[in-house]
């Protein structure tokens, strides 16, 4: 994934990264200090080696399945509709729903993401 300062990530690329577990992918696409939740805790973790242990952690018992549905610029970044299925390491589906990721941008990197309920 090519990003130029200034740009916005490559959102298909992000999301394909992410669906397969190419966690390095991931992080070459976020900000050194990004700010990433951690569902399990309801808390966050800040910075790329922090988001690459719990995506890897993550990796051990549940498979994302990410596929972007629509892509809004915002003001500070980009709106993203996901549809997401997690599945656990079984294949069992564990959920299939659709979210609202919102990604903050700066430098042209994920700075920030936040997760929330698509717009109806």
């Amino acid at each position: 994934m090519t990003l130029h300062p200034g740009s916005t990530p490559d959102v298909p690329a992000l999301y394909a990264a992410w669906s397969v577990g190419d966690v390095p992918a991931v992080v070459a696409c976020l900000h050194p200090d990004v700010d990433w939740p951690e569902p399990w805790s309801g808390g966050r973790v800040r910075g790329q080696d922090a988001v690459a242990a719990h995506l890897t952690a993550q990796g051990l018992d549940l498979r994302l399945t990410l596929r972007p549905l629509e892509v809004r610029a915002t003001g500070g970044g980009l709106a993203v509709t996901v549809h997401q299925v997690v599945r656990d390491t079984d294949g069992d589906v564990l959920s299939d729903t659709t979210v609202l990721h919102t990604l903050t941008v700066r430098d042209g990197l994920v700075g920030r993401l936040d997760v929330g309920e698509p717009p109806p």
